[in-house]
């Protein structure tokens, strides 16, 4: 199976083209999403990344299907304390 995915800021690939930001991933017919990141060297830390297939947020276990648009994006922080003491 063929998946489409959307590789968003931090998670892009430098290539000697460039950035890459979409790619497909041939994987397994029973596959997850949790199978995609290894496949992408992405640790699955679920907290540190929105995982969405076809607009709708996932968990990584969710299964995929041929012809799945995912996107993957970072959780990103940052910005001045409220507080400077903090």
């Amino acid at each position: 199976m063929v998946v489409r995915v959307h590789l968003h800021t931090t998670l892009q690939r430098r290539t000697p083209e460039g950035l890459q930001r979409r790619v497909e991933i041939a994987l397994p017919p029973v596959s997850t999403l949790t199978d995609l990141l290894e496949r992408l060297a992405i640790p699955p830390d679920c907290e540190a990344i929105l995982m969405v297939i076809n607009g709708r947020t996932a968990d990584p276990g969710q299964a995929l299907n041929e012809g799945d648009e995912i996107h993957l994006i970072p959780a990103i922080s940052g910005g001045a304390p409220s507080n400077p003491s903090d």
